[in-house]
């Protein structure tokens, strides 16, 4: 059922219903961190309510703990005498396919894509997109972009299609969802894949199987520096240019002109940049001791697992109303008058900033002093590791602190304002809404920290990737793509015919996007913060604007 998450008449939130698509590792982990949230059989008490998941992968090495958790929250339902069958939860692992049954499927490629889509130019000199020598990996082994999308596709299109099947399904149970809806849609833009898989998963939920009804908020976890260097390789630049080009109204809008409709951005609750720096850095600065591989497994874990945890925590907080709130920031409330785009700003960074960690610089039962000393320390390395350029400024920040409430102060809230005000541009225009919860644990204090108006050329990761891009093979980089690569399409490539524009034609002709090259490079300058873009944005309309009459502003002056 589709409804509006906002009452326009009065101002007020609705309660609704938060569903969740996650692929990969990724999608695995905030799986998880979600069924652990008991706001989840909170909202199901309501007998309008339903929870519809899908949890996608190749192979199933990642899926059991997930597993697990889904079998605990069901009983959990029966317990509560919830009815179980309002949670829908599915995992799909796809098989890995032989190279010869791989290129079978993307041979007929040509033929999917024509009855998906009528307007679908059937190209003579189509090729599949991946080289006739490809590795397959085996599961559990990285896959490359290119070669998840090909997956994928397999599975979408060809034989029984398991996944077309699946997407229906998902579409249906959150069809007779008897409250407003989203759809959260997580995976790692580091992870060859999620990204690669979820440039098709979601145009095929948004743009098919739901029709752009119930808004689909994208969630992509950035890598931090304690990742596999695949993950920070240069596959991150091509996987930001794609993200871009379907955040960006006017980038997207150069794709659609040419390949039609069904390539609009499927993204149309907005997205979220998850940010995993600081968590990692403040469990690894100051702990050296163990077996070095193994401390750096834990590491990774305990960093993703906070920021899993801390995210969907605000994603069910308040029956969905404190996301939806979130989402006020980039105007994805569905309320007609907040629609409004901040084109190539139009990303939303998510950092979790943890302050203490258990063990870490202070111990239980030291004094109140030495604890607050630390989480002065860490309030200050906010902008070190945001992952965001030094000098970025928006219009606005949303956040929330968590902390026990005997350990913070106003001189920690003055302290935790005046770094984050730093990201704001200075005017009357310019807002920090900050509000606190009490957190249950001693030893934990953290903040959710949500920035709109970011552009990835904000991002430090974009130039690190674009730099390690550029020393890449063709080919190498041929695998590290995966949106646009069915109709022959290499975005992060100049266009060979059309100088100037971005998108080389796999198979020589003339296959290209309007958007130009520099603005993928990211060297194309960008509107210097959102508060410039939404001004121009009205300016059309403030003609319309009734002026007070010089006898009213006379009284109201008395």
């Amino acid at each position: 059922m589709s409804k509006s998450m906002y009452h326009s008449a009065s101002g007020s939130q609705s309660p609704h219903c938060i569903h969740f698509l996650g692929i990969g590792k990724t999608g695995a982990n905030m799986l998880d961190a979600m069924l652990r949230q008991g706001d989840l059989e909170d909202q199901l008490e309501d007998p309008r309510a339903r929870f519809t998941a899908l949890l996608v992968d190749i192979g199933e090495q990642d899926m059991f703990q997930a597993k697990d958790y889904a079998e605990g929250f069901l009983k959990r339902l029966e317990e509560r005498n919830i009815p179980p069958e309002r949670a829908q939860i599915r995992f799909v692992p796809l098989a890995v396919p032989t190279r010869d049954d791989l290129f079978t499927s993307l041979r007929r490629y040509r033929e999917f894509l024509k009855l998906e889509y009528p307007r679908y130019y059937w190209n003579p000199n189509y090729e599949p997109w991946l080289p006739d020598n490809v590795e397959i990996p085996k599961a559990g082994e990285y896959f490359p972009r290119a070669i998840s999308k090909a997956i994928y596709g397999k599975a979408y299109y060809d034989g029984d299609r398991p996944l077309n099947k699946e997407l229906d399904d998902f579409a249906k149970s959150i069809d007779n969802t008897k409250l407003p809806s989203m759809v959260l849609c997580c995976f790692g833009m580091g992870d060859g894949t999620g990204s690669g898989i979820v440039v098709d998963l979601a145009r095929h939920l948004s743009n098919v199987k739901l029709g752009r009804r119930i808004p689909v908020i994208g969630v992509g976890e950035l890598p931090c520096s304690g990742d596999p260097e695949a993950f920070r390789d240069g596959s991150l630049f091509a996987t930001m240019n794609e993200i871009d080009c379907m955040l960006d109204d006017d980038k997207n809008a150069g794709v659609t002109t040419v390949w039609g409709d069904l390539y609009r951005n499927p993204f149309t609750g907005g997205f979220f940049a998850l940010a995993t720096e600081n968590s990692y850095q403040r469990l690894s600065k100051y702990t050296e001791t163990g077996v070095p591989s193994e401390r750096d497994r834990m590491r990774l874990q305990v960093t993703h697992k906070f920021v899993a945890d801390a995210f969907m925590r605000i994603a069910l907080d308040d029956y969905g109303r404190t996301i939806f709130k979130a989402l006020r920031l980039v105007g994805q409330t569905t309320a007609p008058h907040e629609a409004i785009s901040t084109k190539a700003r139009n990303w939303t960074l998510y950092d979790i900033a943890k302050f203490t960690h258990p063990a870490v610089q202070v111990l239980p039962g030291e004094p109140l002093s030495k604890w607050r000393s630390v989480i002065g320390e860490w309030i200050e390395h906010i902008p070190d590791y945001a992952g965001l350029k030094p000098g970025f400024q928006t219009d606005y920040a949303e956040c929330i602190i968590h902390a026990p409430r005997e350990m913070w102060n106003d001189k920690l809230d003055e302290k935790f304002k005046e770094v984050v005000s730093t990201f704001l541009v200075e005017s009357e225009d310019s807002a920090l809404n900050v509000t606190h919860r009490e957190f249950f644990d001693h030893l934990t204090a953290f903040a959710d920290i949500m920035l709109p108006g970011v552009a990835k050329v904000d991002f430090v990761q974009f130039f690190k990737s674009r730099d390690l891009y550029d020393t890449l093979t063709w080919e190498q980089k041929l695998l590290h793509h995966s949106w646009l690569m069915d109709l022959g399409v290499m975005m992060s490539e100049p266009a060979i015919r059309f100088e100037g524009m971005a998108g080389e034609c796999l198979w020589g002709c003339a296959c290209w996007i309007v958007v130009p090259y520099d603005q993928l490079r990211g060297d194309a300058p960008v509107p210097v913060n959102r508060r410039d873009i939404l001004a121009n944005g009205i300016a059309p309309m403030t003609g319309t604007v009734v002026k007070i009459p010089a006898s009213a502003q006379a009284v109201s002056a008395i």
